[in-house]
């Protein structure tokens, strides 16, 4: 690969992130190919969002509660990600810095990198999946884990972006989770 970060960026890729985008990185089979844009697809995660909700309203102890957290914890995870984080670091997206070797056929995106907003927004949502349903804990971590792959599959994302959506996310989800218990579950 070429130049793999613009300069003027603040943070750019560790090696690691472009051995590993390397990788992940490559047309697969067309049923893979699929999965992958079905798991970037911003409609898709909407309407799986809004499915969980309505879930979590009828199936959740904690109903309404949850349902509300769950839309919260997206928008707020995806607010912190775009409007604060994202700017003050600056990465380049792996596609935009060496698009004659990142395949991204989705397009490259707009903005910046890093943190990965889909990971942040599925991070923050398993956080409170996790609590509103804890047995179906495992479908909400295949979700997150799925959607970041994919970003990074798709060329959008380097994989310390999607780390770092995950950290985010969760930290994002837990504390929404937390201060609901505090305030609404005595």
């Amino acid at each position: 690969m070429g130049a793999l970060y613009n300069p003027s960026a603040l943070v750019p890729p560790p090696p690691i992130d472009v051995q590993v985008l390397g990788a992940l990185n490559r047309p697969g089979t067309p049923w893979v190919d699929a999965l992958m844009e079905a798991a970037s697809n911003r409609g898709v995660l909407l309407a799986v969002a809004l499915l969980a909700a309505l879930y979590f309203w009828f199936r959740s102890p904690h109903r309404a509660l949850a349902a509300v957290l769950l839309l919260l914890a997206i928008g707020a995870a995806d607010l912190v990600s775009v409007r604060a984080i994202k700017p003050a670091v600056g990465r380049v997206r792996p596609c935009r810095a060496d698009p004659a070797h990142v395949k991204a056929p989705l397009g490259c995106g707009a903005g910046q990198s890093f943190p990965s907003t889909h990971a942040t927004d599925t991070a923050a949502a398993a956080a409170v999946f996790s609590w509103a349903v804890p047995a179906l804990t495992p479908v909400g971590l295949l979700v997150v884990i799925l959607v970041g792959v994919s970003r990074v599959y798709l060329g959008a994302h380097w994989p310390t972006d999607v780390l770092a959506g995950w950290a985010l996310g969760v930290a994002v989800g837990a504390t929404l989770v937390l201060l609901a218990r505090l305030r609404y579950l005595r």
